[in-house]
């Protein structure tokens, strides 16, 4: 008879209790093992964005951002006017420092304790950069870099409607805007995805406790252009120019102001378009850009101001449209504008204008007296 084992046919019990206690734990430690590497990622970025390793997909967006890259106008250089001048622009905001002004971590915006920041408050901290092209004409100033010649400085400007209503950078900007979304962008026009109608055409809307007005389709003027002009076309009370930035000494920059333009955006509305023309080794390179100067009035422009005004509708202007998409008013467009017949106001009578009320015929108060007084005669008898 052959030999047999004794324990053929019989599982070892301490074999199975470790199998059952290794297959309930196994997940668990995965687990652990993989929150471990998260966060040492989250850590590790939060160390490079100065410690906020609770936000790592904030951080994660924030990368592709154009606060965080500068991507918005040293690319529009690059395609524009560094590449018509020649420039190296890696070189170029290496030598002039340019990327100082971009945030390369949380605490240029929000400081080095940001859980006290309140965010209500947020003009101070968007002034650190946008004081020089938008928050400056949001609260009716002229924007500049550093102190540089201002034409027409003298004559006073409003501020935005929406800053004299007591709204700051964050009521219309959100936090996507300013942090990103993830997706890479070069410019601001991709970037920002705010609009008016977010607001204006929101029934029921507030902001700050005030209800908002809302869009009418009822007004005439836009009941004609429809939706063939942003709202800023109409709605925006002055707009500043840039000239004569001169690429090479950083120096001999002057600001113009009322120097309003339209043209076509990359969405097809026609909008205002901000002139800049740059200097270089003794040329010039003009481009236009689609700009929203924060300086939105309640008071839309006259009809004259575009329908009598060629200027207005860049009619001459020479020069490269900066952005894809967009464009110059044709000049057919441009002259059936012009060829429009505005309607002359019908002044309001004055006074002595004001016509004199219908004589009503003579006698006829004594007429209806004696009527009057018969019918009481004869009440009175039919009394008796």
């Amino acid at each position: 008879m052959p030999k047999t084992d004794g324990n053929a046919g019989y599982a070892d019990p301490c074999k199975s209790t470790i199998a059952k206690i290794v297959k309930k734990i196994l997940p668990l430690m995965i687990f652990v093992v993989l929150s471990v590497s998260l966060v040492s990622v989250a850590i590790a970025a939060g160390e490079e964005f100065g410690g906020c390793s609770c936000h790592s997909g904030v951080i994660e967006n924030f990368t592709t951002s154009l606060h965080y890259t500068g991507a918005g106008m040293k690319g529009e250089y690059e395609k524009y006017a560094a590449k018509h001048f020649g420039i190296d622009m890696d070189e170029y905001y290496a030598k002039w420092n340019c990327s100082k002004c971009h945030a390369t971590t949380c605490e240029k915006c929000h400081g080095e304790d940001p859980h006290k920041e309140d965010l209500s408050k947020n003009m101070p901290t968007c002034d650190q950069c946008h004081f020089k092209k938008q928050t400056s004409t949001f609260v009716g100033e002229i924007p500049a870099h550093g102190k540089i010649p201002i034409e027409g400085a003298e004559v006073a400007h409003p501020a935005d409607i929406h800053y004299e209503k007591g709204l700051t950078c964050t009521d219309c900007h959100t936090a996507e805007d300013m942090h990103g979304s993830g997706e890479a962008v070069a410019s601001q026009l991709e970037a920002v995805k705010t609009s008016c109608e977010d607001c204006h055409k929101s029934p029921g809307k507030t902001v700050k406790g005030m209800p908002v007005t809302q869009y009418s389709p009822d007004v005439s003027a836009h009941k004609i252009h429809g939706d063939k002009l942003d709202c800023t076309a109409c709605h925006t009370g002055w707009a500043p120019k840039c000239v004569n930035c001169h690429l090479d000494t950083r120096k001999g920059t002057k600001v113009v102001i009322d120097d309003f333009h339209l043209a076509i955006g990359a969405d097809g509305k026609i909008k205002p378009f901000m002139n800049m023309t740059a200097a270089y080794d003794n040329a010039t390179h003009t481009g236009y850009g689609a700009w929203f100067p924060h300086t939105v009035t309640d008071k839309a422009k006259e009809c004259a101001e575009c329908h009598e005004n060629p200027e207005v509708l860049c009619k001459g202007c020479e020069g490269e449209i900066l952005g894809e998409g967009g464009s110059f008013i044709p000049q057919e467009t441009i002259n059936r504008v012009l060829a429009v017949e505005i309607p002359a106001e019908t002044p309001a009578p004055t006074p002595a204008e004001t016509p004199a009320p219908t004589p009503k015929p003579p006698g006829f108060e004594l007429i209806f007296a004696v009527i009057a007084i018969a019918v009481v005669v004869f009440l009175a008898k039919c009394r008796r």
